[in-house]
C-alpha cells in the first residue's frame, strides 16, 4: 500500500488560488442566507403564526427583517397590530404597501382575506406562502373550519401553500398535515388546535427554506369543496330539513360566533349549551318540532327531522335575559301544557 504525503505549507497559497475561482459557489453553499420576510394577517387568528415567526426570528440567525400588513382601518388597534408594537415589528397598511422588488424575499399570509395581485407577488423573489386550515382542495375559501364542522368531518388539517396571483386558495401544496375531527369539538377549540399546528408547519418551511419550497405538489382536480363566507342567517333552524347531529354540527361549527335560533310563540328564541343523548331511540310518535323539557338532563329538548332530540341547557327569548332549562319550563312551557298535550315550533 503506498501512501501520499501532501506538503501542508503550501496549503495558504493554493488555498488562495482555489478559492479565487470558487469562492462564488462556495459562499452559496455555505453561508447561511438571511431572509426579509413580510407576514400579512389581519385577524386574531393570524396572530399565534406571528408570534410563532417573531420567535424564531429571535432563537435562529435565519430572519433577518420581519415586518406585518394589516387591512385594519380603524384607529383601534387589533390584537395582532399590539403585539407587533410591542415587538418593534414595522406594521404596513393594506393596500398601499409602496414595497420595491426585493425589498423582502418571502410572503407570509395567514387570515388575511384579500386576493393578492400579480404586481405584489412578483416583489416577492421566493413567492408568498399561505396557512389554510384545511386539507386542500377541500374547503377553499374563507371559512374552512366552519364548514369542517357543519358537514361533520372527522379528518381535517392543515395545508401549507403558493399564492396564485388573483385567486384563493389554488397554489401548490409545500406540506399538509391531517388531523382527526372529534364529534363533539367546537369552533373556538378547532381554531386553536389548527392554528397552532398551522404556525408550527410555517416556522418548519422558513427553518428550511429555499429547500421547503423547492418540491410544491399541484392540487388535485378531484375533491374539491368550497367554504363560503357565511352570515347570521345561517343560525336560523328549520326542524323539519335537519337531523339532530345536523343540528348539533351547525352548534360546534358556530359556536363563539353565533347562537342557533329558531321561532317561539312567534318570538325569536337562541339556544345555548346543545348536546346530544346518543343512546336515545327514534321517538316516531311525536311530531318534528315537539318542544320538552327532560327531567333526567335538566334541558329542553326539541326533536328534529330522523326524529331523535337535540338539547338545551339554556335558552333566551330576544329582549330579555339568558335563563335555564329548567326556568324556561317554569315560565314559559308549565301554564301551556295545561292546556294542550303538547308544544310544537
Amino acid at each position: 500500500m503506498t501512501s501520499k504525503v501532501y506538503n501542508l505549507a503550501l496549503a495558504p497559497t493554493l488555498n488562495k488560488v482555489f478559492l479565487k475561482g470558487k469562492w462564488p459557489y462556495l459562499q452559496n453553499i455555505y453561508h447561511i442566507r438571511h431572509y426579509n420576510v413580510l407576514f400579512f394577517g389581519s385577524e386574531a387568528i393570524a396572530l399565534n403564526s406571528l408570534q410563532k415567526v417573531n420567535q424564531f426570528r429571535k432563537d435562529e440567525n435565519i430572519i433577518k427583517r420581519l415586518d406585518l400588513v394589516t387591512a385594519n382601518n380603524s384607529n383601534k388597534k387589533t390584537k395582532i397590530e399590539q403585539y407587533a408594537h410591542a415587538e418593534n415589528i414595522r406594521i404596513l397598511q393594506w393596500p398601499h404597501l409602496d414595497i420595491t422588488n426585493g425589498e423582502y424575499d418571502l410572503g407570509l399570509i395567514v387570515a388575511f382575506g384579500h386576493l393578492i395581485k400579480d404586481d405584489v407577488l412578483k416583489k416577492f423573489p421566493l413567492g408568498m406562502v399561505n396557512v389554510h386550515p384545511s386539507l386542500l382542495p377541500r374547503w377553499r375559501g374563507a371559512a374552512p373550519i366552519i364548514y369542517t364542522l357543519l358537514h361533520g368531518d372527522e379528518i381535517g388539517g392543515v395545508s401549507l401553500m403558493k399564492i396564485k396571483p388573483d385567486v384563493f386558495d389554488v397554489g401548490e401544496i409545500i406540506s399538509q398535515k391531517r388531523v382527526p375531527i372529534p364529534n363533539d369539538i367546537k369552533l373556538p377549540d378547532l381554531t386553536h388546535q389548527l392554528s397552532n399546528i398551522g404556525a408550527e408547519m410555517l416556522v418548519e418551511c422558513l427553518r428550511c427554506l429555499p429547500t421547503s419550497l423547492e418540491n410544491c405538489q399541484p392540487q388535485n382536480n378531484e375533491g374539491v369543496t368550497y367554504a363560503k363566507k357565511i352570515n347570521k342567517k345561517i343560525s336560523e333552524i328549520s326542524w323539519t330539513e335537519k337531523s339532530a347531529r345536523e343540528v348539533y354540527n351547525l352548534y360546534r361549527a358556530l359556536n363563539g360566533l353565533y347562537p342557533l335560533t329558531t321561532k317561539f310563540r312567534d318570538k325569536q328564541m337562541k339556544l345555548f349549551d346543545a348536546f346530544l343523548v346518543e343512546t336515545e331511540p327514534e321517538y316516531k310518535e311525536k311530531s318534528v318540532g315537539t318542544l320538552e323539557y327532560c327531567e333526567k338532563t335538566q334541558a329542553i329538548r326539541i326533536l328534529c327531522k330522523d326524529k331523535r332530540f337535540i338539547y338545551f341547557k339554556s335558552l333566551r327569548i330576544v329582549g330579555k335575559r339568558e335563563i335555564s332549562a329548567l326556568d324556561f319550563y317554569n315560565g314559559y312551557i308549565k301554564n301551556m301544557l295545561d292546556k294542550r298535550k303538547h308544544i310544537v315550533i
